[in-house]
């Protein structure tokens, strides 16, 4: 996690980390992190030599998943943090502390690195999907999938934060929706199905003690594993050449080795699976990037909506499923619509 902010923590998480810690006499100090794009919040606990994370998360709605997926992952020997202590009825839990460093940093610091850490995504991800496979159906993962409604409800997310609301356009027409669903149907039906992170980019993976660590993985669910690595290899946040693309696509396949994953997966049209699932996957960014400016009044992140929609527009001409469903959307309007409204900011 990183940028600290000035703004106090609340009385009662005060109050719970003074009873939490009622055993020691040394004094403690909450720093409020800038966090995700949740309502949950996220503090440095600094006691004496010590140093946690804290996340609040009233209700603990949007973390239930964390600790038991956590356990799992940990248990497989991915590189997770620790859960300290939970109280899901205070809604608070206690996590161990990986610093500040996102992988996204040391991507972007230089060129030597930038290979070196773009590698080692495509590695962790196939070690993720490699050890978990096949999901245990007892895991709160295997409950829920990326299924055809699914995908189509993130798209309408995008629809109504990004196009409506942002971008001031018109509903999209019956026929144009019904296309999309049918577009939805086919990338549901790629599989195998893998433990699918769902978010799984540079800035939810840190480096602590130069190794790669997951982080925010409560929402996993069972996927095809091209949902992941199409949220990788054409991540806006590091914005990778095609020569990188290809390079984390081969590091992965590596990476399976001869698993049983590696048996289940149908290579011969795997590059243009992954386009098709990766079209959804950044028309579904954009409209992330979009909502946390209509929802939170946040302008963070809508510098990367120009490349998620860039890489959107490139990815609706690539073969295989995106051929069947020519001009599905019209992402050089929407661009063209982003421009203008930048030229009027400047």
């Amino acid at each position: 996690m990183d940028n600290h902010m000035t703004q106090p923590p609340p009385k009662p998480l005060n109050t719970w980390i003074a009873q939490w810690l009622s055993t020691s006499d040394e004094q403690f100090q909450l720093t409020l992190l800038a966090g995700d794009g949740s309502p949950r919040k996220f503090y440095r606990l600094q006691h004496g030599q010590l140093t946690y994370l804290v996340v609040e998360d009233t209700g603990w709605h949007l973390s239930k998943d964390y600790p038991p997926h956590q356990q799992f992952l940990k248990s497989r020997g991915m590189k997770v943090p620790d859960f300290i202590h939970v109280d899901e009825a205070a809604g608070i839990g206690v996590m161990q502390d990986l610093g500040d460093e996102l992988a996204q940093r040391r991507i972007l610091r230089s060129k030597e690195e930038r290979q070196e850490w773009l590698k080692k995504s495509a590695a962790t991800l196939a070690d993720l999907h490699r050890v978990t496979y096949p999901v245990p159906t007892d895991l709160p993962a295997a409950s829920r999938s990326f299924d055809q409604a699914k995908y189509f409800d993130e798209l309408s997310f995008t629809f109504e934060h990004l196009c409506r609301l942002h971008l001031n356009l018109a509903p999209l027409s019956r026929e144009a929706l019904s296309n999309i669903q049918k577009y939805c149907d086919s990338i549901a039906s790629l599989g195998p199905k893998v433990f699918c992170h769902r978010d799984y980019h540079a800035r939810n993976l840190m480096i602590f003690d130069d190794e790669l660590y997951l982080i925010d993985f409560q929402d996993a669910r069972l996927g095809s594993p091209h949902y992941d690595l199409a949220s990788l290899i054409y991540d806006p946040y590091i914005s990778p050449s095609p020569e990188e693309e290809q390079m984390m696509i081969e590091t992965y396949r590596t990476g399976l080795g001869n698993s049983e994953l590696f048996r289940s997966i149908l290579w011969k049209s795997f590059e243009d699976d992954l386009a098709a699932v990766g079209f959804q996957r950044m028309v579904k960014a954009a409209g992330s990037f979009a909502s946390f400016y209509t929802r939170y009044n946040k302008s963070t992140h809508l510098c990367y909506l120009e490349p998620a929609l860039k890489t959107a527009k490139k990815l609706q001409e690539s073969p295989g499923i995106m051929s069947q469903y020519p001009k599905l959307l019209d992402i050089s309007w929407w661009l063209e619509l982003l421009h203008a409204m930048d030229q009027e900011t400047l």
